[in-house]
């Protein structure tokens, strides 16, 4: 699946008392069939905004999916590139697929913690399977560029969206001030601080930051803020929590002074932006949570136009992809791709993950070897859980606008072997070789999880034999545009929705 960067027959689904409009896939399939049925029953959703359940509807119409331009790669004017959006013939099935391309030919590549990494292959002298194969310093992190990257964030919480009525008495807020002077975080969007000092706005306990997609929710009892340790829940079905966050808020100062510290704590670091809005001056930095006593580690640092009391400034911060990225009303100001880059071997970044050393993990009772056992990257009980909070330093301001995102992130699966999620299983590719990955991450059937027997015999025979890759000449092109999205299912008639018309990235 690629949802919700493009989908397929799905449903759409609207907070009854958030607003907050997705969707989701379908949940009614005749038995034995793969093909869901047009009129869907039993609908029993979750809002991702205020995590209030839905009434249970049915008799829904299911809507068609998106449908898409392709631009066919032609030799001599353009290749395939990392991040494209591609179809290409699935070389197990041989119909046509659409997915990201996150593998190139001549690369290695593992999937850690969410992130891809990869490196060059060098016949005779690259390792292609064990442990120290992830210790080496040539891999690297792949971080998207920002247009893409703005893309491919998908919403964890927008406080817009937040139930204004306090008589719904089951919403509960995912954010708490941490000093008294904070009021209306409880209920709707608008918070304001009239306290002096420090304070922090607190993402709390109530909703774990993890990979969970709200387009999943086809069964009943799906929980968005399920975690590996709910009492009851799946192994199967666990999360993994993400700390690839994109942070964001609308802030205005009443005081002539108000500095701003979007902060994630993640793989035991402290990452955070600091912002002195009076001043004009911002930059990225980092360091050990367990030394909050030590300096900070400035990455990257730079300037803008000085915010005026009274005036609104919109203060958004990144930590994605081994990046911190500071962008202030929409302009990055500090950091990014290469200015606010950290970097980690997959070995060093999978300790950082967990908390445990490259050998506790190579020693862990269910270490396993990624291909016959799954190993312990698919147990997302060993990944450290992330947080993060605003902190500010000044008197009075108000806030609005307070939006939490998150990177789209390639786990392993904890339910089949996953090719890349194991130093002992992870694939080498060749000059006509190309893996792919679906956006849907946690629900998608992609070059990770094609199985080594399914290679359609006459691929397998003229083309390729090579299990979860895609060659060169099955590669069609890649998609650019949703020129017709699914229809308005709304009405007594099915009008075109052409508000979702849109360039894919």
């Amino acid at each position: 699946s690629m949802a919700p960067t493009l989908l397929g027959k799905h449903i759409r689904m609207q907070g009854e008392e958030s607003g907050y409009n997705w969707a989701v896939g379908p949940w009614t399939y005749p038995r034995g069939s793969s093909e869901p049925v047009r009129t869907q029953m039993g609908v029993a959703v979750q809002d991702p905004m205020s995590g209030l359940r839905l009434t249970e509807q049915n008799d829904r119409r299911l809507a068609a999916g998106d449908r898409v331009f392709v631009l066919k790669y032609l030799p001599w004017l353009h290749h395939p590139e990392r991040w494209d959006v591609v179809v290409f013939k699935n070389p197990g099935t041989h119909e046509n697929y659409i997915k990201r391309l996150v593998g190139l030919p001549g690369e290695q590549i593992a999937f850690v913690d969410g992130d891809v990494f990869t490196r060059q292959y060098v016949e005779g002298q690259t390792e292609t399977t064990g442990w120290d194969a992830w210790t080496g310093d040539d891999w690297q992190v792949q971080r998207k560029p920002e247009r893409v990257q703005r893309e491919m964030l998908q919403d964890v919480f927008d406080s817009a969206y937040a139930p204004n009525d306090p008589t719904v008495i089951e919403y509960k807020a995912p954010l708490s001030g941490a000093t008294p002077g904070w009021s209306g975080v409880k209920y709707g969007g608008d918070y304001t601080y009239e306290g002096s000092g420090r304070t922090s706005l607190v993402w709390n306990d109530l909703r774990p930051l993890t990979d969970r997609n709200a387009y999943n929710q086809t069964r009943k009892g799906f929980d968005l803020f399920d975690r590996s340790d709910t009492p009851g829940s799946i192994r199967a079905f666990w999360p993994f929590p993400d700390a690839d966050l994109a942070l964001s808020m609308n802030v205005q100062s009443s005081a002539s002074e108000l500095v701003v510290h979007p902060t994630v704590e993640a793989r035991g670091m402290t990452f955070r932006a600091s912002v002195d809005l009076s001043a004009g001056t911002a930059s990225v930095e980092l360091r050990d949570s367990d030394s909050p006593d030590m300096p900070w580690t400035v990455l990257d640092e730079g300037s803008f136009d000085a915010v005026a009391p009274g005036d609104w400034a919109r203060v958004e911060f990144w930590h994605i992809d081994q990046a911190l990225w500071l962008f202030i009303d929409d302009k990055l100001v500090v950091g990014g791709a290469k200015a606010g880059a950290y970097e980690m071997t997959p070995a060093q970044r999978a300790s950082a993950a967990t908390g445990m050393s490259w050998g506790e993990l190579e020693d862990y009772p269910d270490a396993g070897d990624g291909h016959e056992t799954l190993g312990v990257f698919a147990d997302s009980r060993v990944y450290r859980t992330p947080s993060l909070r605003w902190d500010f330093e000044g008197d009075a301001f108000r806030v609005t606008n307070v939006r939490v995102r998150r990177d789209i992130a390639y786990q392993v699966s904890p339910r089949q072997p996953t090719r890349g999620g194991h130093p002992n299983y992870f694939p080498t590719l060749n000059g006509e070789q190309f893996f792919m990955c679906g956006d849907n991450s946690a629900n998608s059937q992609d070059s990770r999880l094609w199985r080594d027997n399914e290679i359609y015999p006459w691929v397998r025979e003229e083309i390729d034999n090579m299990p979860g890759t895609v060659n060169r000449d099955l590669i069609v092109g890649k998609a650019f545009v949703v020129y017709f999205p699914a229809p308005l299912d709304d009405g007594p008639l099915l009008t075109p929705d052409f508000g979702r018309l849109r360039w894919i990235w």
